[in-house]
């Protein structure tokens, strides 16, 4: 964004032009915005619109950063929701909201439909971060259920694992998978990883074959 809205107005304005992008994606698809389309809709000058977005890019950029700002707080009310609830259960319960909120909005469908394309480095580094923490609190709560050997990595594998895979399902036109399919199978590898520390350790602490025909 090439002016930072410091001001009511400005910020009024920011969010028209928005708003306007939002309603241009929708009714254009993505590759047909223009600065100039997403002006006339807001109803302002080009001019103005410049004044705060350099480019198209930066415009839509600024829409995926919104979208996920909104999208963060629904995650962050169905966690607290069900802070209680299993890994598998709590897992499905944020990836079936998350869903809902992609697939009921149009514009967030065609931007997720070609996110692999898109400046989304900063936006998804973003939503990488809160979910990292949202996780690593939840897994604090929980230590005696879940006792991770190395969170730092199991939090950064699975979550890039959920970005990736619902983000890439979104955006397939034709899925061979039905929704409930892929976060049935998400719920069960996330649980599952979580699991496994104390697996692991569990084994570690039975004797070994060996040592029992010693003793």
């Amino acid at each position: 964004m090439r002016k930072r809205p410091a001001q009511q107005r400005s910020r009024d304005m920011v969010a028209t032009l928005l708003d306007a992008a939002a309603r241009v994606v929708v009714e254009r698809g993505l590759d047909n915005l223009t600065t100039n389309h997403v002006a006339e809709a807001a109803g302002v000058s080009i001019g103005s619109l410049y004044q705060y977005f350099d480019d198209k890019d930066a415009l839509i950029e600024a829409l995926m950063q919104r979208h996920t700002a909104e999208l963060l707080v629904v995650v962050d009310g169905r966690l607290r929701e069900l802070i209680d609830a299993d890994a598998r259960a709590i897992t499905r319960g944020i990836l079936e909201a998350v869903f809902d909120v992609v697939e009921n909005d149009p514009c967030r469908r065609e931007l997720v439909r070609h996110w692999d394309r898109l400046r989304t480095r900063s936006t998804l580094r973003a939503l990488e971060q809160h979910m990292t923490e949202a996780c690593r609190m939840y897994v604090m709560r929980h230590h005696e259920q879940y006792r991770v050997e190395n969170l730092p990595a199991a939090l950064f594998v699975g979550i890039n694992s959920l970005h990736y895979t619902v983000a890439h399902y979104l955006s397939l036109e034709n899925p061979v998978l039905r929704r409930a399919e892929v976060i049935g199978a998400l719920s069960d590898m996330l649980a599952a990883y979580l699991l496994s520390g104390e697996t692991k350790k569990a084994a570690r602490r039975r004797p070994s074959s060996s040592r029992v025909k010693q003793s």
